[in-house]
């Protein structure tokens, strides 16, 4: 045995020395023997373009050297223009024996259709060994020493091309490794890729080869990055027992979207450090995340058996705003939204028929097993800024999270939520899920407010989402302070409500209590299946006891009179175009019911009205509304269907108390019975279009109101308040003026409307008779009114001789003077004298005025007429003649009083 073993070692050095020799002596002899030696073992092709040898010291020095597989389309695989190998020591000594300096090294790595590399040919294919599964793979076992002085290669090329025809190429200007004294040693690396020059820097100490642990420093330098490591490392499979820090130093990505070959958003600038030690489990400990002005402290844990991770996250200011990329201006956003819509004008329904929900595997979190604690105390978000930010984050066949804050603030509006908590639970319905995909279960308090939505939920669509909601407040103030509402307390609020969603259609059904406040709905919205149908909405809705006063601000709440009036040449009467689309965009169908509705001005005791819209065309019929005094009847046909839509109002009032119906809140005047009526149509695309072309007939009889004071401010004008001083001069100031009869006729269109000789009010002590007409469309208007004394005799003549003009614009009307004696012509001689130059469309008045019947006589339509004045208006006697203070002089009758 022993002589076998000796024969073979003395065989082994004779054939050494005899390469040696060769290689020595005539090293050109090894260019045919490396070549057959290539090509019988692994199928390559090596050529040699020349070998040199030298002595002093021991080197080789090759050129031209290729590789290539004769298999390929495009054989090369490797070219080199020269390489020269020294032996500066023995090889069977303990120390670094050979130097290596090459230049110009290319490399070719190819892929072809079955994803196979160039230098992988069939014959060393076929031949190589697939190690055993149960062979031990203990890690490396290092040297006790680098057996290399120093390595220098220059000017190295790394062509790629994928089986997809995909190519790159890396330029590696300088690879060079440096052996600076026993088991350390120096590697350097320079590369270019992309316009991109990087560089690395390592050092590595050989700490204990035995056992394969390394120490080493690492460094990579690039003008947008920095990346720096150091520690020491176990080289077993898993790595365990190592030790290493981390350092980051990000400046820019435009570098790594260049690399990557895409956009990126701007990012912040960043730093990352953290020690790293490997114990079987991953910990990152002492972390330290700096986002521009922002730092993130923490610690993770990532087991080695199941890849749990636990992290513990921390920071005392947090501004995800900053980080954020700038926002597009509001012309950007709109012009770009733009462009998106243009396409298609029903988007909504090309995607609801056209785009199917893509289906969620929930693999992944079976897979996961995630703790996040986060502790943040000051977070700002989206315009919202949260303190004392706590929050507890579980991943794992579930998603759960607790989240806990003492104040949200929007920053904007100042509006503040204390004391916020909620819980979030998400569990998937099974592996893969369209459709509904998981039960939610989400409870959430703010301040004694409290909301819960539980049920199933479609995190990626819309179809399948079936959740009830439940929420309650002990104090409505709270919630509207919380919506930055001006609204007054108006008791505890409760909401209960279910959503549900199928392809086919979206109900929901719920009801609310604020107070002895109630409100009932059940809601049903279906798509548009094809383009040309419309989405349809349908369904009930149901107020009771409700009672709107709580939606008027506070009483002591500050009033802004600073704002300038308006000017007299702007009109009241807009001329924008009506929004009608959106009448011709769904059809619906809905029926709403009000019971003891308090508005603020009436009390609606009953009403059910049903309004539907199909294919532009708004329809409420004949609808009563009963409220406490009377009722109302109202009928409204709104066609927008048309090229110019068309309106279509019948509405009458018939009440026995006129100030419950809101005349007592909006102008001081209660009690009264009576009739009002209004029958209108029109048609145009803006309110101005609807007045200009409007036909209508107003009428409207009440008796017996009673007003406050005796200025019969109706609507608010001074001018009103001159107009009735100067229709009653004699007036004493009173608390209240009983109005016996209120009677107006007006008729008319293409928005122009006459009042012959029918208007009139009348009191126990005047009678005031009116004419004159309203432009709707030039928002104009001209009336004349007479008072008639009605105390003492049949007619005071002095008290009728005025005639008070009340014209102008509606927004600024005025008394005003007789145009072009519009009033004044063509008088008979004793009429014009008497009354004191009135014209004949006056003498119409004082017709009205001499009646003995009240105006309000007679049913609605009845307007009484006097066929022509008395001769002895018409034909005066001395005794009727006017007196030098121009007060006529009654024959057999007395003077009367002064009235009021």
């Amino acid at each position: 045995m022993i002589k076998k073993l000796l024969l073979g070692l003395g065989l082994f050095i004779l054939v050494l020395l005899c390469v040696v020799s060769i290689a020595l002596i005539q090293p050109h002899l090894l260019r045919g023997l490396i070549g057959s030696s290539a090509h019988r073992f692994a199928g390559l092709n090596v050529d040699i373009a020349d070998i040199q040898s030298h002595i002093n010291p021991l080197r080789f020095e090759i050129s031209g050297l290729s590789i290539k597989n004769p298999e390929w389309p495009r054989p090369e695989l490797l070219s080199l223009a020269d390489i020269t190998i020294s032996l500066t020591q023995s090889p069977f000594s303990h120390t670094a024996f050979w130097e290596l300096n090459a230049n110009q090294l290319t490399v070719n790595v190819e892929q072809n259709e079955s994803s196979e590399l160039n230098w992988i040919s069939s014959q060393f294919k076929g031949s190589q060994e697939t190690p055993s599964a149960n062979e031990p793979n203990e890690g490396p076992l290092l040297p006790g020493d680098f057996n290399f002085n120093q390595i220098s290669i220059k000017d190295v090329t790394l062509n790629w091309r994928s089986k997809d025809d995909d190519q790159r190429q890396i330029s590696l200007p300088e690879l060079s490794a440096k052996r600076i004294e026993k088991g350390n040693g120096d590697f350097y690396i320079s590369l270019d890729y992309l316009e991109q020059h990087v560089e690395l820097n390592s050092a590595i100490t050989l700490f204990d080869p035995q056992k394969g642990i390394l120490g080493y420093e690492l460094s990579l330098h690039h003008q947008d990055l920095d990346i720096s490591s150091n520690g020491k490392l176990y080289l077993n499979p898993k790595l365990e027992g190592s030790t290493l820090s981390l350092s980051l130093d990000l400046r820019s990505a435009n570098a790594i979207a260049k690399l990557a070959g895409t956009d990126i958003p701007p990012l912040p600038k960043t730093k990352f450090s953290s020690d790293i030690k490997i114990s079987p489990n991953y910990e990152l400990n002492n972390i330290v995340l700096k986002l521009n002005d922002n730092t993130i402290n923490g610690d993770i844990s990532i087991n080695a058996e199941n890849s749990a991770v636990t992290a513990n996250l921390r920071s005392t200011a947090l501004d995800i705003d900053s980080l954020l990329p700038p926002q597009q201006s509001t012309e950007d956003t709109t012009s770009s939204q733009n462009k998106i819509a243009a396409p298609s004008q029903n988007s909504s329904n090309q995607n609801s028929k056209d785009e199917t929900e893509a289906e969620i595997n929930w693999a992944w979190l079976e897979e996961t097993n995630v703790n996040l604690e986060l502790d943040i105390e000051k977070l700002t978000i989206l315009g919202w800024q949260v303190s004392n930010l706590k929050s507890d984050i579980t991943l794992h066949k579930s998603i759960q999270a607790a989240i806990n804050a003492s104040q949200i603030q929007e920053i904007a509006k100042k509006r503040d939520i204390n004391e916020f908590s909620a819980n979030v639970h998400l569990e998937p319905l099974s592996k893969t899920t369209t459709g509904a995909d998981t039960k939610v279960s989400l409870t959430m308090t703010q301040a004694g407010i409290t909301s819960e939505v539980s049920g199933k939920l479609n995190v990626n669509g819309i179809v399948g989402n079936e959740l009830d909601v439940v929420a309650d407040a002990p104090s409505s103030q709270a919630v509207w302070q919380l919506a930055q509402l001006p609204w007054q307390e108006a008791g505890s609020l409760s909401l209960q409500a279910n959503l549900k969603t199928t392809q086919d259609s979206y109900t929901v059904k719920g009801n609310s209590q604020l107070g002895e406040q109630s409100t009932e709905l059940d809601i049903q919205y279906t798509p548009a299946k094809t383009d040309a149908a419309l989405p349809t909405l349908k369904g009930d809705i149901f107020l009771r006891k409700i009672d709107l006063a709580f939606l008027s601000p506070e009483t002591d709440a500050k009033v802004d009179n600073t704002s300038p009036s308006q000017s007299s040449k702007k009109k009241l009467i807009s001329k924008e175009p009506f929004a009608l689309s959106p009448l011709k965009s769904i059809n619906t169908a809905l029926t709403l019911r009000l019971e003891d509705i308090d508005t603020g001005y009436n009390l609606i005791q009953k009403a059910r009205l049903a309004p539907t819209l199909q294919d532009g065309l708004f329809n409420l019929k004949d609808t009563v509304i009963n409220f406490d005094g009377g009722e109302a009847k109202v009928a409204l046909k709104l066609d927008a269907s048309k090229e110019i839509p068309e309106l279509d109002i019948r509405f009458s009032i018939d009440a026995d108390d006129y100030g419950k119906l809101g005349l007592d809140k909006a102008a001081g005047i209660n009690k009264g019975s009576g009739r009002i009526r209004l029958d209108a149509d029109s048609k145009g695309l803006s309110p101005h279009q609807l007045a200009a072309n409007m036909t209508a007939k107003l009428d409207l009889k009440i008796t017996d109101l009673v007003a406050q004071g005796n200025a019969l401010n109706l609507i608010g004008s001074d001018v009103l308040t001159e107009t009735i001083d100067k229709l009653n001069p004699f007036s004493e100031k009173k608390t209240s003026t009983t109005i016996e009869c209120v009677a107006v006729h007006f008729k008319g269109s293409k928005g122009k409307f006459i009042s012959d000789d029918a208007i009139a009010l009348e009191t126990k002590q005047t009678k005031i008779i009116g004419t004159g007409n309203i432009d709707i469309g030039n928002e104009e208007f001209l009336l004349g009114v007479s008072p008639i004394a009605r105390t003492g005799v049949g007619i005071n003549i002095g008290a009728a001789a005025g005639l008070v003009r009340l014209g102008g614009t509606f927004n600024k009307p005025k008394i005003v003077a007789d145009p072009s004696g519009m009033f004044t012509s063509g008088l008979s001689t004793g009429a014009a004298f008497y009354t004191g130059g009135l014209s004949l469309l006056a003498q119409g008045l004082l017709k009205r005025a001499i009646y003995s019947g009240s105006a309000c006589d007679g049913d609605i339509d009845e307007i009484p007429t006097v066929e022509e004045l008395p001769d002895d208006i018409l034909n005066p006697t001395p005794e009727t003649a006017p007196t030098e203070q121009g007060t006529p002089t009654l024959k057999n009758e007395e003077a009367p009083e002064p009235t009021t």
